[in-house]
């Protein structure tokens, strides 16, 4: 409809006024909007971490995105030899011995599983024990094979399976089942019920199949295996998380020259060992004997390559 003031030219049109007040209602809301928006992304940005948490409120928990909890391990390097044992109750025999090196460079375990009748210059390491004890031991081993034991640690059988109770299981996947019982000992029994396949491994059973290896069944091998699997499945995260207690257990069962300020300055190392026990490397040496129970030279000299500085 349209409006002539007069008989000129001009004149208004309702429509076009009408459309002109519609055009600067939208422009004003736009406008609104854009300001509004400004003002949700700013505060979005500073208070939350994304527009879910938002909407979510209090329910939501954010994770930290691309962080590597390995990236806060600390850094460690060397090298420690460690000696250890398991004896009788009246500590007069030795059930079986192991060498562990912990390496810290490359981040491996290095293993070798020595036999209990052993014999050093003409007299056996179960006579060495009875005169000297575990630093005996550690010293004429020390100079035998050309290493530097740094530890050594002597349980006796019970204080053992205690401990690694303590420490809890491990899976040991068996390529043999064993069943023995030992009837010759009547003070110092012990038996072996070892199925083929996966199996959890206790204190007990731990102590008779490193025992059962190094003796009547004399698979020095097998018992470095088993050692392996115990290693990389009892030093784990959850044992680290409570490695003062277990550390004071340790040292209460067992006769050892490891002070508490050596787990102190060492604890950077058992905290890497632990948590990374997944991706730990391992190497071991069969030690092979004479006639006379003594080591060969060429396995000595293999022992000492795996274990030296």
């Amino acid at each position: 409809m349209k409006i002539f003031n007069n008989r000129g030219d001009i004149y208004i049109s309702k429509s076009n006024y009408k459309s002109s007040t519609e055009e600067r209602i939208l422009l004003i809301l736009l406008a609104l909007i854009i300001v509004f928006t400004t003002i949700f992304a700013i505060i979005l940005n500073t208070k939350y971490s994304s527009v879910k948490e938002f909407f979510a409120g209090d329910e939501v928990t954010t994770e930290a995105v691309g962080v590597n909890p390995e990236d806060n391990l600390p850094q460690i390097s060397g090298k420690r030899n460690f000696l250890i044992f398991e004896t009788d109750s009246n500590k007069k025999i030795i059930h079986y011995i192991f060498l562990v090196q912990a390496d810290r460079d490359t981040l491996s375990y290095k293993i070798c599983t020595l036999s209990p009748k052993t014999v050093i210059d003409s007299v056996s390491i179960a006579d060495i024990y009875t005169s000297g004890g575990g630093a005996a031991l550690q010293t004429k081993l020390t100079a035998f094979l050309g290493i530097d034991i740094d530890y050594y640690a002597d349980f006796d059988k019970d204080d053992f399976i205690a401990f690694i109770n303590k420490l809890g299981t491990f899976v040991y996947p068996s390529d043999e089942s064993v069943k023995f019982n030992d009837s010759v000992n009547n003070e110092d029994t012990y038996s072996v019920r070892l199925n083929k396949g996966e199996e959890n491994i206790t204190g007990n059973s731990l102590s008779g199949i490193l025992r059962y290896y190094s003796n009547d069944g004399y698979k020095l091998e097998k018992a470095n295996q088993v050692i392996i699997y115990a290693l990389s499945g009892l030093f784990n995260e959850k044992n680290f998380d409570d490695s003062q207690s277990l550390f004071r257990l340790f040292i209460n069962s067992s006769k050892t020259n490891i002070t508490v300020r050596d787990f102190q300055d060492n604890i950077d190392a058992v905290e890497v060992f632990c948590k990374k026990n997944t991706d730990i490397s391992v190497y071991t040496a069969n030690a092979e004997y004479d006639e006379n129970n003594v080591i060969v030279p060429e396995s000595a000299k293999q022992i000492k390559s795996l274990l030296a500085e």
